[in-house]
């Protein structure tokens, strides 16, 4: 399977634990990357590990055919991970 394959699939359907699984292990590199770097190492990375995938397979459908998967995940992962950081700043805050 391809990474355009997975995400294809995923726009199809969300709950496709294949491809998820498939897309989350052949970028294994790249989805590390991001999350330590708005996440450190750790259980809260791993906790934003999970949720990210989550959110990838739920964007799956604004994927355009026309474009690079590989710039579409990137894309994805970075501004997905910006978004669950900024939801955890604001829980912190609103919670103290």
């Amino acid at each position: 399977m391809t990474n355009h394959e997975a995400i294809l699939r995923l726009s199809a359907n969300t709950g496709d634990v294949p491809a998820l699984h498939w897309l989350r292990d052949n970028n294994r590199t790249v989805i590390r990357a991001v999350i330590t770097r708005y996440f450190g190492e750790g259980p809260r990375a791993d906790q934003a590990e999970s949720d990210l995938m989550q959110r990838l397979a739920e964007h799956a459908r604004s994927y355009d055919r026309q474009e690079s998967p590989d710039k579409w995940l990137a894309r994805c992962v970075d501004t997905e991970c910006n978004r669950l950081r900024n939801e955890a700043i604001y829980e912190k805050a609103n919670r103290d």
